[in-house]
């Protein structure tokens, strides 16, 4: 597995490799991670073994850092004598991982995580035009998506898109990360979540990731604001970090909202799954999700989902029987939140039934049909 993303990053890029490595191991298989070492060195104590490679930070992200092409990359690689390459990005390891299986013959699956062209409007350099940013991002995928013997998005909605703009691949699957749907489950219990903070017979609405502006968070607010005249009693959690807090906490203040939302910082991924429990229902603002990973996770715990319609969210919210969709208006996402916390008892159980069709063991078992398939089309 290839990463731009590790720990101690926590991203849906993490969560997405972690679960699965931990799944391929359940079923005997063998995982090692090559990713950036991280600021401060070599981190103990991880799910997975890794390789870390030499590797420089950002700016604007301390915690992310790329490792720009050591030479020793080849001979790691054959060191390990893999069966598969995966890389899980197309930025620097990535392309590590695309010299790494010309070199040594190795196939090489590509997981496509992240919209580069959706990123670039949000983290184009000030002195280059978005517009800009923009074309530089499609020609720059439209050159990397061809080069792996499989492209995996996490839905079909994604791969329309990139084949939209005329992106082609060697061969498209659709793979979603699964989830534990033991651990995310009707059975847990929300009861301490709720007690610390204070929410009595409040409805919660929870959202989940990290707080950043493609997350759209302020129409989320905005719908929450036109709720709260109806629902007296309702409080939103933000669970996540990201370098858009300040702006979001201080956006909370303006909008008299201080009382109503509580940003709770990172929360142990240990712990997710009773603040999934103590919601009542599940939101996901985001025009920017190939998948939705924390969306399916609601649902697995059995709890109505009020999404964008946008991207991958449409594939997966089914109107009325698992959630409800909204536009990108504060009318309509204040309509969907309303229906959400007031209709789960009838979209519950749908919730759960979509959370199953995700689950960790069918979503891991069809990405090892890939590899034996493209392993013993390599041999024959």
């Amino acid at each position: 597995m290839f990463t731009d993303s590790y720990f101690p990053t926590i991203d849906g890029v993490v969560v997405s490799l972690t679960s699965t490595s931990q799944e391929l191991k359940k079923q005997g298989h063998e995982v090692v991670v090559f990713a950036p070492e991280p600021t401060g060195g070599i981190i103990d104590h991880l799910p997975d073994r890794v390789i870390w490679l030499p590797a420089f930070g950002f700016r604007e992200y301390e915690t992310y850092r790329s490792a720009l092409f050591p030479s020793s990359i080849v001979s790691l690689v054959r060191s390990e004598q893999p069966d598969i390459i995966h890389s899980h990005g197309i930025g620097f390891m990535g392309l590590q991982a695309l010299i790494a299986s010309r070199q040594t013959k190795i196939r090489n699956v590509l997981t496509y995580h992240t919209l580069l062209h959706e990123a670039a409007d949000h983290y184009a350099p000030p002195i280059m035009p978005v517009d800009v940013m923009v074309r530089l991002a499609w020609f720059y995928q439209k050159s990397f998506l061809k080069r792996p013997h499989a492209v995996i998005t996490p839905t079909r909605a994604i791969r329309d898109e990139l084949e939209g703009y005329g992106i082609r691949a060697r061969r498209w699957e659709a793979i979603a990360t699964g989830v534990d749907c033991e651990r995310f489950s009707p059975n847990v219990s929300g009861k301490e979540v709720r007690d610390k903070y204070g929410l009595d017979d409040c409805q919660m609405i929870l959202t989940v990731g990290r707080v950043a502006k493609e997350k759209n968070l302020e129409l989320l607010l905005a719908g929450f604001k036109e709720l709260i005249n109806k629902e007296k009693c309702a409080k939103l959690l933000i669970v996540g970090k990201g370098p858009a807090m300040e702006e979001y906490q201080n956006l909370t203040k303006e909008m008299n909202l201080d009382q109503n939302v509580v940003f709770t910082g990172f929360i142990p991924d240990s712990q997710l799954a009773s603040y999934y429990a103590a919601c009542d229902a599940f939101a996901i603002a985001s025009k920017f999700e190939t998948q939705g990973i924390a969306a399916v996770e609601a649902m697995a715990s059995g709890k109505p989902i009020a999404g964008m319609r946008s991207k991958a969210l449409p594939e997966i919210i089914r109107e009325g029987e698992n959630g409800y969709l909204f536009d990108d208006d504060q009318k309509s996402c204040a309509d969907a939140l309303d229906r959400a916390i007031n209709d789960r008892s009838d979209v519950s159980a749908g919730a759960r039934r979509t959370g199953l069709e995700f689950s960790l063991d069918k979503c891991t078992a069809k990405l090892v049909d890939l590899y034996k398939d493209l392993h013993d089309a390599e041999d024959a």
